[in-house]
């Protein structure tokens, strides 16, 4: 499947900018929502939309016109890299923009979605680190986790063609394509964000059905 037109939700993101920069690259034409105020650089010939990604009306406007979907949402906490600093987010940002995006999709006939998860959601989460596991565990990492795991489930009971992502723990830096998908998360696993962007455009890409709803995926 070879989508033309692209909507991006959480392009503000840096995986979102990421997405949105390896989309352009890739010849998409890029369509982004993004909150209004949001001061983000975005390459030139992106399509902006200022409105919210909780508001069903507004999603489906985004969604109109397209042929697939990239979603770079999830829950924000006020310092991204303290796990116990308080989330700033609606607890269920992640699952409520899933169920707004099937419906979208639904109604302009929309079949493609990509999304980013996290390494350690679900039915992954045997397959982390002992130490990473206590981290979740004792941390707000975990509501983000909980809203994660309702939002694969949304996109895998929907009957769309979608994929959702699961990123280990995540750099800074330029895509290297390195990108594979590994079976475990260990505590040196780390992937930059640029390569979750570009891997998650990539995925559009394939020619055939999504095989397995979600990839664990690593650089190292």
């Amino acid at each position: 499947m070879t989508a033309q037109n692209l909507v991006i939700f959480g392009a503000s993101g840096n995986c979102g900018q990421w997405a949105a920069k390896s989309a352009i690259e890739q010849g998409y034409n890029v369509r982004v929502l993004v909150r209004p105020g949001s001061n983000i650089k975005l390459p030139d010939g992106v399509e902006i939309m200022h409105g919210e990604v909780m508001d069903a009306d507004t999603v489906k406007r985004a969604v109109q016109g397209q042929d697939a979907v990239l979603s770079c949402l999830g829950i924000k906490r006020k310092s991204a890299s303290n796990p116990w600093s308080p989330v700033v987010s609606p607890i269920d940002l992640a699952e409520q923009s899933a169920r707004n995006i099937v419906a979208a999709m639904k109604t302009h006939g929309v079949k493609r979605v990509v999304s980013i998860s996290a390494a350690g959601v679900a039915d992954s989460w045997p397959h982390i680190s002992p130490v990473m596991r206590l981290v979740i565990r004792s941390s707000n990492i975990s509501v983000a986790y909980r809203d994660l795991a309702k939002m694969e489930q949304v996109y895998r009971e929907s009957g769309l063609d979608s994929l959702a992502l699961r990123p280990v723990t995540l750099t800074n830096g330029e895509t290297t394509a390195d990108t594979k998908v590994v079976e475990r998360y260990m505590l040196s696993s780390k992937i930059s964000r640029g390569d979750v962007g570009s891997y998650m455009v990539r995925s559009l890409a394939r020619q055939t059905s999504f095989s397995y709803p979600t990839e664990m995926i690593s650089a190292t």
